[in-house]
């Protein structure tokens, strides 16, 4: 019964319209249809997030390719790590076995700084094949880059040596990365009585005889593992 009250009071309330109640107004001679017109200005280079420097080099498409493939991660558990070398002949061996128990396996060295970095500056500088880690290496930004060294403002390129702007270098990283291999970079400083003769004349320090400051005790300065195997060439470029 509630029911049939309540279709009766919404039939007064909402009477329904006839066809001859519904008027359609037709449009008027004088009015005017609104149009929007979208202009593309293609005369503007388009302005990419990528944070770069206002000055930064030319390369946009080397640099992002750059940034999308590259893979780095800092190796904090290892930084500050304490390393016993015997001599500079054993240091890769000592070094590998120390890194070892993080359950990173290293294989064969690319890179050895050799023992003029130790003479100069008491480092040692190894870059090793990675064969097996579970550290992952992670995607990096491009503001990773600048952080590193690699873009330059164009205020600070000479043209002279550098006609592309560098992004020659860079175009190289690329090609390392496609080449599927990982690394392990590190860097350790002596913590023995010799800390190398950074300011002195290169006939002083080329004559130094290491094996008088061995056994030495070193430190993990900072360690990686990447996909390209130069990232570090402009962060520590001291030789």
């Amino acid at each position: 019964m509630f029911s049939k009250w309540w279709q009766k009071l919404t039939q007064k309330s909402h009477p329904p319209k006839s066809a001859d109640a519904v008027q359609t107004t037709p449009p008027s001679e004088n009015s005017h249809a609104s149009k929007l017109t979208l202009v593309f200005d293609v005369t503007r280079e388009p302005k990419l997030n990528l944070g770069l420097p206002p000055n930064a080099i030319p390369g946009l498409s080397v640099i992002k390719e750059l940034s999308r493939l590259l893979r780095y991660k800092t190796l904090d558990q290892l930084v500050g790590l304490k390393v016993e070398v015997t001599s500079l002949n054993s240091a890769v061996q000592e070094i590998r076995a120390a890194i070892g128990r993080y359950d990173i396996e290293l294989g064969d060295i690319i890179s050895d700084s050799g023992d003029a970095a130790f003479r100069k500056y008491g480092l040692l500088d190894y870059s090793f094949l990675l064969v097996q880690s579970n550290f992952i290496a992670e995607r990096q930004n491009v503001r990773f880059l600048k952080e590193m060294g690699w873009l330059l403002e164009k205020e600070d390129v000479d043209d002279l040596l550098f006609p592309d702007g560098g992004i020659g270098f860079l175009q190289e990283m690329i090609d390392q990365i496609k080449e599927n291999n990982m690394v392990c970079d590190i860097r350790l400083e002596s913590c023995g009585r010799y800390r190398g003769l950074q300011d002195a004349p290169s006939e002083n320090w080329q004559s130094v005889e290491t094996a008088q400051f061995f056994p030495c005790e070193f430190i993990v300065r900072d360690a990686c593992i990447t996909n390209c195997r130069d990232i570090w060439l402009n962060k520590y470029f001291y030789l």
